[in-house]
C-alpha cells in the first residue's frame, strides 16, 4: 500500500494532527468532501423533476445505492437504504419487522452484549410484542496475562458454543455485530450465520423462521462486507466510519423485504426501498459516498480512475472485477493495519507494562482484531494506583497533536459485564489504514508519559 498516496486524500491530515479515533468516525476522503461541494454548486434540486438539471441530480443520487450495493456486494440497489445513523436504520427496521412478530412468548430474540444499536431496538420490540430477548454473552478466553503473572479478567471474547443453547424453535430474529468496537475482534458472520439457520431448523422440524441483522460499522473500514457470501438478511454500516459523511446505509435482502416487512411510510408509498427509508435522505450526501468505493478500490489498484469519474468505474468494470479489486484493497488494508496492532498491542503486553496494571480488553490475537485497541489501568504489581480512563485521555490531550478517546462508547451493556465504570469505560485507541507506525510510536510515547512508565 502506498501511505503517502493514501495520506494524500484526506485533508485533514495534512497538519500533522493524529487521529485516533476513528472508531468514532474517520476522516472525510477528499473526493467526497469535492462531491458534496460540487453537487449543491451545480445540482441542487428536487429530485425527479423533468428538466435537465433535475435529470442529473437524480442520476448522480441514483450513484450511492448503486455503490453501495457494489460495495457490500448486495444483488440490486433496491436493496439498500440510508438514513442519518445506523441508530435509525435499526429502530426502522425493527418497527417494520414487528407486525410478522407473534405476541406473548411465541418468538425469541438475541443479542450480542455489544452496540445499543443493535440491541436496544430488539430489548423494545420483545417488550411490544410481550416476548423474550436473550443475550448472547462474551466469556473470558486464553489471554496474553496468561503469560505474565496472572489472568486479564478483560481478556473476553464470544464462543459459538455459548450461542448454541440460546437457539430453539422459538428464535426469530438473532442481532450480530460483525466486529466489537470495544474488543476489536472480528467475527465469522458467514460461519455463525450457517450455524443459526441450521440449528433453527433442526429444533423446529424446519418450520422455523429466523433473520440475521448484522451490525457492520465497526467492521466496514477494515474488511469487506459481503452480504451474499454471509446469507444475512440485513446488514448496516456507517459511511462516516468509512471515510465519507455523516450518514448510514442498510443492505434489506429483497426475499426478507417481501416476506417480513411492513411499511412505516406513508400509505401511497409502495417500492420496498421508501417503505423503510423514511424520507429522502441528504441528496448531497448520498451522492458524495460515490466517491468511497473508487476511493477503496484504488488503495490496492494503481491503475483505477480517479473518484470523480465513478460513473466510468461502475460503466468500465463487472461485478466480478470490482469484487476482485476491492479484495486486493481491503487485503493491503489489512496488512498495514495489522502492523498497526502489532506494534501497539506489543507495547500494552509487554511484561512492563501488565506490571504496571495496563490490561488489554479483548484478545490480544493479531489476526483476528481491527486496530480498535481497549486497555485499563488496573493496580500495578508493586501497589501503583490505578488510574481512571478519563485522566489517561486527558493526560494526552494536554500533551497536544493526539486524539484518543474514553468511554462506553455505546456498549454500556458490555461495559457493565465487565464491571468497569460506565461513566469512565476504558480508554480506546482506535486506527485506520491511513495511521502510521510513527503515529503509533508517538502514541507510545504520550501514554508513557502520562502513565508514568520508564524506559
Amino acid at each position: 500500500m502506498d501511505i503517502d498516496f493514501v495520506r494524500s486524500q484526506f485533508p485533514a491530515l495534512a497538519d500533522g494532527y493524529i487521529y485516533a479515533d476513528n472508531a468514532g468516525g474517520s476522516q472525510c476522503n477528499k473526493g467526497v468532501i469535492d462531491a458534496i461541494t460540487d453537487y449543491l454548486c451545480r445540482t441542487n434540486v428536487q429530485l425527479g423533476a423533468d428538466y435537465s438539471i433535475g435529470v442529473k441530480s437524480t442520476t448522480r443520487v441514483s450513484m450511492g445505492p448503486a455503490t453501495t450495493a457494489l460495495l457490500v456486494n448486495s444483488w440490486s440497489p433496491s436493496e439498500i437504504i440510508f438514513s442519518n445513523a445506523s441508530t435509525q436504520l435499526s429502530e426502522n427496521l425493527a418497527r417494520a419487522l414487528e407486525h410478522t412478530i407473534r405476541p406473548d412468548g411465541e418468538d425469541e430474540f438475541i443479542a450480542m452484549c455489544e452496540h445499543e444499536t443493535n440491541v436496544g431496538p430488539w430489548q423494545k420490540l420483545a417488550g411490544r410484542t410481550r416476548n423474550k430477548l436473550l443475550f448472547w454473552n462474551p466469556t473470558r478466553i486464553q489471554d496474553a496475562g496468561s503469560e505474565q503473572d496472572g489472568s486479564n479478567p478483560y481478556a473476553v471474547g464470544y464462543l459459538v458454543e455459548n450461542l448454541i443453547p440460546l437457539l430453539s424453535s422459538k428464535t426469530r430474529l438473532v442481532a450480530l455485530s460483525a466486529c466489537s468496537n470495544i474488543l476489536g475482534s472480528f467475527m465469522d458472520i458467514k460461519s455463525i450465520t450457517k450455524t443459526i439457520r441450521g440449528t433453527v431448523h433442526e429444533r423446529s422440524g424446519g418450520l422455523g423462521r429466523v433473520e440475521v441483522v448484522v451490525d457492520c460499522v465497526a467492521y466496514a473500514p477494515h474488511r469487506r462486507i459481503d452480504v451474499r457470501d454471509w446469507d444475512v438478511d440485513y446488514a448496516f454500516f456507517s459511511y462516516y466510519k468509512v471515510y465519507g459523511p455523516h450518514i448510514a446505509a442498510m443492505y434489506v435482502r429483497a426475499g426478507s423485504a417481501q416476506s417480513s416487512l411492513g411499511s412505516i411510510s406513508h400509505y401511497f408509498i409502495t417500492d420496498p426501498t421508501n417503505r423503510l427509508q423514511l424520507g429522502g435522505p441528504g441528496y448531497e450526501l448520498t451522492y458524495a459516498i460515490s466517491r468511497v468505493l473508487p476511493y477503496l478500490m484504488s488503495i490496492g489498484n494503481a491503475n483505477t480512475p480517479d473518484s470523480s469519474l465513478v460513473e466510468i468505474v461502475i460503466s468500465s468494470m463487472d461485478e466480478l472485477s470490482i469484487g476482485s479489486a476491492l479484495t486486493k484493497s481491503f487485503d493491503a488494508i489489512a496488512k498495514q493495519e495489522s502492523t498497526l496492532v502489532e506494534r501497539l498491542i506489543g507495547f500494552l503486553t509487554e511484561k512492563k507494562q501488565w506490571n504496571r496494571g495496563i490490561r488489554v480488553v479483548g484478545a490480544v490475537d493479531l489476526k483476528e482484531r481491527a486496530p480498535t485497541i481497549s486497555f485499563v489501568v488496573v493496580e500495578g504489581k508493586d501497589g501503583e494506583p490505578a488510574m481512571r480512563s478519563q485522566d489517561i485521555v486527558a493526560g494526552v490531550d494536554a500533551q497536544g497533536g493526539i486524539g484518543i478517546r474514553f468511554g462506553h462508547f455505546y456498549a454500556a451493556r458490555l461495559i457493565e459485564f465487565l464491571g468497569l465504570p460506565e461513566a469512565d469505560g476504558v480508554v480506546r485507541v482506535s486506527l485506520v489504514h491511513y495511521n502510521t507506525l510513527e503515529e503509533v510510536g508517538a502514541i507510545i510515547t504520550a501514554l508513557k508519559k502520562v502513565i508514568d512508565l520508564k524506559d
